[in-house]
């Protein structure tokens, strides 16, 4: 069985890179994006506006620099109880703000953003909302937000859409229930990078995005990917059980050969003229097995040989005990039968001297790591397929 094992250990070495590279590729195209940065390249058309447009009561926001990446400073007043200070990607035309986009299609959205100092910033989503939404008066869009931190280091913020919640202070000034806290991802005006309630106060915050994508999972990769290493880890198990069938037949035959010798006495390493005590006990052994009824007792009785040379003999010549050396004539022998007629298992059984069927398999597959009824199924299969 070396060869069997050689190509097992290779094969599932084959499959365990199959599958990590099947993986790896999983994870790059089951993610399909749409680039909304650099803006002259977006997918969906957007347009950068600030908030306060103008310095009030001491809080003002400039855009530096926006393109491949934004950069806008805010300065929050620290007398104001709720300043606020927004960078906007408007979906909607100056010349039109009841456009609107859908996004139902995408999951999440993803940028890179750094903040100095650091930051707890809010991710504002704006929506239309038939009850209460007048496409042309800002306050009465629907937001939906979700906190996020960052530092100086550029890091990935992930947002998942159906984690954005409308906040308690819309609900209450538009006097909507406060279990209603979803929006609508098909009429989106807008979104906001908006200073929370713990963004540094009376300092200028810097903050720097990059890489802005919407992103949806699209599974039809996976399927596709996984069919295909699902379909090669059969293909291979198929073929080293085949290959292990092979290689358990010729195990079994090559053993089957080795065993013959017990059943053919006379080919046993035994001198008849010079130790005719030997040849008896081997010869009666060798012809008398198939006797159910054979005991040691029979045997002395038989040949007026005393159970301590008897014993002496087979262990000297054959290193087994007379129940093991029996069992060994008869399990081989019942191997040869298997193998060559057509009886059952049963039948077998009773002409090598047993009349337990029980017994008799378990004994065979001790002595070929198979059941005898398996065994005479490998031998006709290989003998149809030879």
């Amino acid at each position: 069985m070396y060869h069997f094992y050689k190509r097992a250990i290779a094969c599932l070495v084959f499959l365990a890179l199959l599958t990590t590279v099947a993986f790896f590729l999983c994870s790059r195209l089951y993610l399909v994006t749409a680039e909304l940065m650099p803006r002259k390249q977006s997918a969906i058309a957007w347009y950068p506006t600030a908030s306060p447009e103008a310095p009030k009561e001491g809080t003002e926001t400039t855009v530096n620099q926006e393109g491949e990446l934004i950069d806008y400073d805010f300065y929050l007043s620290p007398s104001k109880d709720f300043p606020y200070a927004a960078f906007n990607f408007d979906f909607s035309p100056p010349e039109d703000l009841t456009k609107t986009v859908n996004i139902k299609k995408f999951r999440e959205v993803r940028f890179e953003v750094a903040c100095s100092p650091k930051n707890v910033l809010l991710f504002v989503l704006q929506s239309h909302d038939d009850m209460v939404t007048d496409p042309q008066v800002m306050p009465t869009r629907r937001v939906a937000s979700m906190l996020f931190s960052c530092n100086e280091t550029f890091k990935t913020v992930v947002i998942p859409f159906d984690h954005l919640y409308t906040p308690d202070w819309w609900l209450a000034r538009h006097g909507r229930n406060y279990f209603d806290r979803n929006y609508r991802k098909d009429k989106v005006y807008s979104f906001s990078l908006v200073n929370s309630l713990d963004s540094p106060r009376a300092t200028v915050s810097n903050v720097k995005v990059r890489d802005l994508k919407l992103a949806r999972a699209d599974f039809k990769y996976i399927y596709v990917i996984g069919a295909l290493v699902l379909l090669a880890w059969v293909l291979v198990i198929v073929n080293l059980v085949r290959f292990y069938v092979r290689e358990a037949i010729e195990s079994i035959k090559a053993k089957v050969q080795l065993d013959r010798p017990f059943i053919a006495y006379k080919q046993l390493s035994i001198e008849p003229q010079r130790d005719k005590e030997k040849a008896a006990v081997l010869r009666y052994l060798a012809t008398e097995y198939s006797n159910s009824e054979l005991t040691m007792e029979l045997m002395i009785d038989a040949l007026g040989i005393n159970r301590t040379k008897i014993n002496q003999i087979l262990k000297d010549e054959l290193g087994l005990t007379f129940n093991a050396y029996l069992n060994k004539l008869r399990i081989t022998e019942a191997a040869r039968l298997l193998s060559e007629e057509d009886a059952n298992v049963s039948e077998i059984a009773y002409s090598v001297g047993y009349n337990n069927v029980s017994y008799f398999n378990k004994l065979f597959k001790a002595e070929y790591s198979c059941t005898p009824k398996a065994f005479k199924s490998m031998y006709r299969q290989d003998e149809k397929n030879s």
